[in-house]
């Protein structure tokens, strides 16, 4: 008998599809927008030792632009912060980052990507690919500037 080696990921976060994140939460708000809460899966460690760490020190809320999903969604991240386990680490406690929320980001990876994408490949203008995805000018002039 052939079983997966990690637990298999409910239907939620299979359609979200946010690489390292899983669904916690979803609601459906007005205007047919949707609200869907996530939560890191892959674990954090520490910038400055590296050292990786399971001990969470709270949880705040952050706000995130993402991709439209059958319509605009607005995306809620239970963003923890964990302590250094490690003692001779100055740094004491650290927030979680991932590959597609970088460190001070407020839009996901996939996002940028597809605003750049937009603009280079159908040839839009920055301000109609803006308006596209409901996001401002600025975003795409950003995400166009510093891809990479």
């Amino acid at each position: 008998m052939i079983e997966p080696t990690s637990p298999r990921p409910d239907a939620a976060t299979v359609l979200f599809n946010l690489p390292d994140y899983g669904v916690t939460d979803t609601d459906v708000l007005a205007f047919g927008q949707r609200r869907v809460r996530v939560e890191a899966t892959a674990e954090a460690g520490c910038p400055c030792c590296g050292v990786v760490s399971t001990r969470v020190h709270s949880r705040r809320l952050q706000r995130l632009r993402d991709i439209p999903v059958a319509g605009p969604v607005e995306v809620i991240w239970s963003k923890r912060r964990f302590f250094c386990d490690e003692y001779l680490c100055p740094r004491q406690t650290f927030a979680e980052e991932t590959a597609q929320v970088p460190r001070r980001a407020r839009s996901t990876r996939r996002l940028r990507d597809t605003l750049v994408a937009a603009v280079i490949g159908s040839g839009r203008a920055a301000a109609e690919a803006a308006s596209s995805f409901g996001v401002s000018w600025w975003l795409v002039q950003r995400a166009w500037t510093t891809r990479r």
